[in-house]
């Protein structure tokens, strides 16, 4: 495959992949086993043959919480000839179930262009895996004799993540993007956030020093770093989960916002980094206010409420005993020698 000579000679795809590894075969392994049990389905159709025993209720993982059991049986009753239209569709599920299979490692990474936009490029990436989905509701569709053309029609040839339900976001395909950091706008990344959705960012060239500071809830891992060791703990996670890998020597904030870590933003965040003391400057189309807000939001995942200082916990690298600077008193004093940077190179 194209992707596996990539990893070869790109250590942060190598460690994105790694990463994603689990989730990816989990994936990966629901749609090669659906894609079996539809060319069963087909041959039996077109052999009028009955069903055996063990296909009765075997719902398979891309269907599972979608049919009632019952239901299905009684659908699998033999003989099971399909007539010309089933068959057409049905066909036309496996195949793109096939074309998910087909493409391997490379389904799995897209490429912003320079100035795109980052929630319509994984949007975009995670609608042509959702095709797995689409296909399997067809299947599912055709075999309860359910399927109407008007309505279901396109299901196997677009199906983006807003058409998803609970138990496909549960086994939501992992995604890689690789994006320059001027583009780097990911709080769009939030409508996509659910279930076991992981997506995990290549960064390139400058960033904002903060960008996914805005994905930051109870629920979410969120995890943003220079060390590609680092990212490996996104795979493990069971919720929804986003990542950065941002380029050695970035100036940004470095800091995981774990959901396990506590019942308080300051109790689940720590920082291994804050952003350099020089005033701030802007990114593309990332202005000085846009990056000082964000900024002004990880100050508040520093300090607890009515606090100025931040637990233990998140100590900085710089150090951690009782007389230590504080995350949250450095970002507030950072935030202030901002205040008269107004007009900056246009940054405002």
């Amino acid at each position: 495959m194209p992707s596996d000579t990539r990893l070869q000679r790109d250590p942060a795809i190598d460690a994105a992949f790694r990463a994603l590894a689990d989730p990816i075969e989990t994936f990966r392994s629901a749609v090669a086993r659906t894609v079996d049990e539809i060319r069963q389905e087909l041959r039996a159709g077109r052999e009028g043959a009955p069903v055996a025993d063990s296909e009765r209720g075997a719902l398979g993982p891309l269907a599972a919480g979608r049919i009632d059991p019952g239901r299905w049986a009684a659908v699998l009753e033999p003989p099971r000839a399909l007539d010309g239209g089933a068959t057409w569709h049905l066909n036309a599920a496996l195949h793109a179930l096939e074309q998910v299979e087909d493409a391997g490692l490379d389904a799995f990474l897209v490429e912003v262009e320079a100035g795109g936009s980052l929630e319509a490029g994984v949007g975009v990436g995670l609608a042509r895996l959702g095709r797995a989905f689409g296909a399997a509701r067809t299947a599912e569709l055709i075999r309860s004799k359910r399927f109407r053309f008007e309505d279901h029609a396109g299901l196997a040839d677009h199906f983006p993540p807003r058409m998803w339900n609970r138990a496909e976001r549960s086994i939501a395909p992992p995604l890689i993007a690789r994006v320059a950091g001027a583009d780097l706008r990911a709080g769009g990344l939030a409508t996509f956030v659910d279930g076991a959705q992981k997506v995990l960012l290549l960064i390139e060239g400058p960033t904002p020093p903060a960008p996914l500071v805005r994905l930051v809830t109870p629920g979410v891992l969120v995890i943003q770093t220079e060390d590609p060791e680092a990212i490996q703990r996104i795979g493990d996670f069971e919720g929804p989960a986003v990542a950065a890998l941002l380029p050695r020597g970035s100036g940004a904030a470095l800091f995981v916002h774990d959901p396990m870590g506590g019942d308080s933003p300051a109790a689940r965040t720590t920082f291994d980094r804050l952003p350099d003391a020089g005033p701030l400057r802007p990114v593309g189309s990332w202005t000085v206010t846009q990056q000082a807000e964000e900024l002004g939001q990880l100050e508040s995942l520093a300090a607890p409420l009515g606090t100025s200082e931040a637990p233990a916990k998140g100590g900085m690298e710089d150090g951690r005993g009782a007389d230590a600077v504080q995350p949250a008193d450095r970002l507030a004093a950072w935030l202030l020698r901002q205040s008269n940077l107004k007009g900056l190179d246009g940054g405002i």
